[in-house]
């Protein structure tokens, strides 16, 4: 597992497709194969070797994502005394000519910045070192100890739900974890992190810790906003009102050193442009952009991206409206992101991880399943690009959801079977 793991992040670059793809998917094997052998390590031993693992990328340079450019970017926007939020990357660099090279790794160079305040602090720290290099190990060095920490509160929601500790095993050897959170920094780690936080002190009645754990989270990112409707079907009201805004507040708290600066407008104009012109292995939308361009001729992500939206915010308000009996709150947590992440325009690999960990505390494999077919999308990259393969995007979602079909039937019939014993 760590030859391959080396091999992929050190030697094999993004476009490099079968070589990628393969590798990978022997990775996966191996995976699957501890995972059946779960028994036979230790907890202290599956930590240990995930710690290995994690400590075999520490001197990468990301090759899967160019994420972290847009990271120092910024964080040497704030140094030189510029708001990150108010200038282009492509108007700053009429002004500097030696932030050229920095420019030309850049994805979305005529964006706003659209990370939130509490990662634009995270940027500034790492960037108080000039080398780029350098930069990329603080950022690492930070993620691997926040997966230390990921690891040990898991542990802790494991005994309090009576799971065996050596499932953590699922999420400390997946291969997609590895290479998205540590290999290609994705903040997503700190989702993870404080999502696990918030679910375990939610069990254990510390429901103030609880909630600001969630405002951690969506100070990192966003979307665990929708969790909050998780949370009305295991609180009376008035106590579930005090968890918005405890939560909230701690959100607007973080948001307000930056309050002078153009944050509102920048996340606004973005994420605007996000949702009605970014497009990457979607599920339902695919579907409605192939109906537009028979009944439009043309792409309709204009109107279709945030009409989707609003059916997936009513989808998701309706299904944690439902009373469902015996469903615990990740499972709710894990199917209220499940609809989020089917009507959306844009599901990049890392985006189901905070699905994987909420599925493992769930004690569903699909989340599993999906970190596996997911890595088909890397498919289509090239030097020059990337190119969408709608074949392989309808082979992942066909797989995932007659698996999806699968376990709940065989969930199902269990339960059934128990019911009689």
């Amino acid at each position: 597992m760590s030859f391959l793991l080396i091999s992929i992040s050190y030697y094999t670059e993004r476009f490099e497709s079968t070589l990628l793809i393969s590798q990978y998917f022997l990775l996966f094997g191996i995976y699957l194969y501890f995972c059946l052998q779960k028994e036979k390590f230790t907890v202290r031993e599956i930590i240990s070797y995930a710690i290995l693992f994690r400590l075999l990328l520490v001197i990468l340079v990301p090759n899967l994502s160019d994420d972290v450019y847009r990271f120092i970017w910024d964080g040497k926007l704030w140094w030189d005394g510029y708001d990150a939020y108010s200038i282009l990357p492509s108007e700053f660099l009429k002004r500097s000519e030696s932030a050229k090279f920095l420019f030309e790794k850049l994805n979305s160079p005529e964006y706003f910045s659209i990370y939130p305040p509490i990662n634009q602090l995270v940027f500034i720290v790492i960037t108080l070192f000039d080398k780029l290099f350098t930069s990329i190990i603080a950022l690492r060095l930070l993620i691997i100890f926040t997966e230390i920490g990921s690891l040990y509160f898991l542990l802790r929601v494991f005994k309090q739900i009576n799971l065996n500790g050596k499932s953590l095993l699922f999420y400390a050897f997946n291969p997609l974890v590895v290479l998205e959170l540590v290999g290609n920094l994705h903040f997503e780690v700190f989702v993870i992190f404080f999502l696990v936080l918030c679910i375990y002190y939610f069990n254990q009645e510390k429901k103030s810790i609880s909630s600001l754990s969630l405002g951690l989270a969506i100070s990192f990112k966003l979307f665990p906003l929708i969790f909050l409707a998780s949370f009305f079907k295991y609180l009376s009201l008035r106590d579930y009102l005090k968890y918005i805004v405890l939560s909230l507040f701690l959100v607007a708290i973080i948001f307000l050193p930056f309050i002078f600066s153009d944050v509102f407008k920048a996340i606004f104009s973005s994420s605007t442009l996000y949702f009605k012109n970014f497009e990457f292995n979607a599920s339902i939308y695919f579907l409605v952009r192939e109906i537009g361009f028979l009944a439009k001729g043309y792409n309709i992500i204009g109107t279709a991206g945030p009409i989707l939206g609003l059916i997936s915010f009513s989808a998701m308000v309706i299904f944690n409206l439902i009373n469902i009996k015996d469903m615990k709150l990740a499972e709710r947590m894990m199917w209220t992101y499940f609809i989020y992440l089917l009507f959306a325009t844009t599901v990049h690999p890392w985006y189901i991880l905070p699905l994987l960990v909420l599925g493992i505390i769930s004690k569903y494999w699909f989340p599993i399943v999906w970190s596996f077919l997911i890595f088909v999308t890397y498919w289509g990259y090239t030097e020059s690009g990337y190119i969408q393969n709608l074949s392989l995007i309808s082979i992942e979602y066909i797989s995932l959801i007659i698996f999806i079909v699968f376990e709940l039937s065989y969930k199902r019939r269990i339960k059934k079977s128990n019911s009689y014993a």
